[in-house]
């Protein structure tokens, strides 16, 4: 994403939230890797990044509203970042009028979207609602049938869908639809059966999730996230795999990838795991990388396991940063030609290793999760030099073909370097370029946003966010042809 040419001293220097010395990036950057990295509302090991976004994307709506309306769509329909979405919708309703409609009709999957982004555009704006933002939601709403309307309704919500019927007016297309909307406005609307509405009645037990199951209205979504409480009720749960595992419904679903992590770690810890369980699992998050080019030459992937990623990336989850990286790290690992693993931190817990740094080698048919598994763990200070003194001074690494690319997975937040050898890592790589490989790529995935980074100059690719559809940019990017932000600017989002 990101090719910094300026110089590595001067004024594209700056300092990060560590105090340490660090690389400025350009303002669609900084939002991109944000927004992309962020549960809005959550807090971060280093603070929350909310504020920089509000006002990132405040400047932006008024500099290149289309950018903006562009990346809210992305975020939600290709980064799978769904509250960011909303947030970023309620500034443009606010700043950028005219992309309102477009927005709107890209970020408004479900019914509940139409209410965030509402409850969103109030609590940082309050009363009233722009005419722009009304009138769309008045047309978005006709998507939507009596059991989507019904699921959806918020009735326990301070805002309700009730609610923007009633703001927005909405002009009935059809005799039907005006009967549906006065049902919304009674509160008459049919009771949708659901996995909620069963479970609430019914009961968590065998015979109501083998009903439900069967019954085919279960999304896949759900049946993931309740993967733990169907196998504890005892019920069948062949069909659920199968339903997991099915590649169509794996791209359909737009799983964020450590949602499969999160149910396979639930599992293991409740010793309630099973080998055809364990495959469908792994078989979803490989079906998500299996069109995409391996990656050719070699390749060292860095996963920072610093006390830093121990961050969860929200208040209710189990999930932490470092899974996220350890995940994104193993998958990219299945797609290199020759890959070496370097898990690293400035206090290593990797069995009382003094280098802070621990290699691994994976074969392409070692389990993802079990990789992730074994090395999710965080402690010690960031040091990002780390993987690039491996690459420097590794005597095996000597005799083999030089490095082609490193791609680290990290908050970026360096906190040391190699006892102050350098101001950055950046240094190191330019040794390594000068020594091994001119050529030699530096690929850094974003997992926090905190907006600054290690590196700088040619052959450098800023990427960010928790899904899978990073990985693609790596060679885009050595080809010349695309990076994320390329990507976002060329997004489409209709008239």
């Amino acid at each position: 994403m990101a090719k910094f040419n300026a110089s590595a001293k001067g004024k594209n220097t700056t300092v990060n939230r560590s105090n340490y010395p660090a690389y400025l990036m350009q303002e669609k950057e900084r939002l991109v890797t944000a927004v992309l990295t962020t549960m809005f509302g959550e807090p971060k090991f280093y603070g929350s990044t909310d504020n920089d976004i509000v006002q990132l994307a405040v400047k932006c709506a008024k500099e290149d509203p289309a950018f903006l309306c562009k990346l809210a769509c992305y975020a939600r329909n290709v980064g799978n970042m769904r509250s960011i979405s909303h947030v970023l919708t309620a500034v443009i309703a606010r700043e950028a009028h005219e992309y309102t409609r477009r927005t709107v009709r890209n970020v408004v999957v479900r019914p509940d979207d139409m209410t965030e982004i509402m409850s969103c555009y109030l609590a940082m704006y309050g009363k009233p609602f722009p005419n722009a933002l009304k009138r769309e939601m008045a047309s978005v709403i006709q998507r939507f049938d009596e059991y989507q309307l019904a699921k959806y309704k918020g009735s326990t919500k301070t805002l309700k869908l009730v609610d923007i019927l009633r703001i927005t007016h909405p002009v009935p297309q059809s005799k039907e639809q005006e009967a549906l909307f006065r049902k919304l406005l009674d509160d008459t609307l049919e009771t949708p059966y659901t996995w909620e509405t069963e479970l609430s009645a019914k009961g968590n037990t065998k015979e109501v999730w083998e009903e439900l199951i069967a019954s085919g209205q279960v999304g896949y979504m759900a049946l993931l996230r309740n993967l733990r409480n169907i196998v504890k009720s005892g019920a069948d749960v062949t069909p659920v795999l199968a339903t997991l595992s099915d590649p169509e419904q794996v791209k359909k679903s737009r799983q964020l990838p450590f949602r499969f992590f999160s149910a396979y770690r639930m599992l293991q810890q409740e010793d309630l795991m099973t080998p055809d369980i364990h495959q469908t699992l792994e078989s979803a998050l490989v079906t998500s990388i299996s069109n995409m080019e391996t990656i050719p030459g070699r390749t060292l992937i860095a996963v920072d396991t610093s006390g830093s990623m121990n961050s969860p990336v929200s208040a209710k989850s189990t999930v932490m940063c470092c899974d996220i990286g350890t995940l994104l790290g193993a998958m990219a690992s299945r797609l290199c030609e020759d890959a070496t693993v370097c898990y690293f931190d400035a206090a290593s817990r990797w069995g009382g290793a003094k280098e802070g740094y621990r290699i691994a080698h994976y074969g392409k048919y070692d389990s993802i999760l079990d990789i992730c598994d074994q090395n999710c763990i965080a402690g010690g200070g960031t040091d990002l030099s780390l993987p690039m003194k491996f690459a420097l001074e590794d005597d095996e690494t000597r005799r083999l073909k030089p490095f082609d690319r490193v791609i680290y997975f990290s908050d970026n937040e360096c906190n040391s370097n190699w006892g102050g050898l350098y101001q950055t890592v950046q240094g190191a790589v330019d040794q390594y370029r000068r020594k091994y490989n001119s050529h030699f790529w530096v690929h850094g995935v974003d997992l926090q946003g905190y907006g600054t980074q290690q590196f700088c100059g040619s052959r450098f690719n800023l990427m960010a966010g928790w899904s899978e559809t990073v990985l693609p940019f790596i060679l885009l990017a050595e080809k010349g042809i695309g990076s994320l932000v390329q990507a976002i600017e060329e997004y489409p989002i209709g008239e």
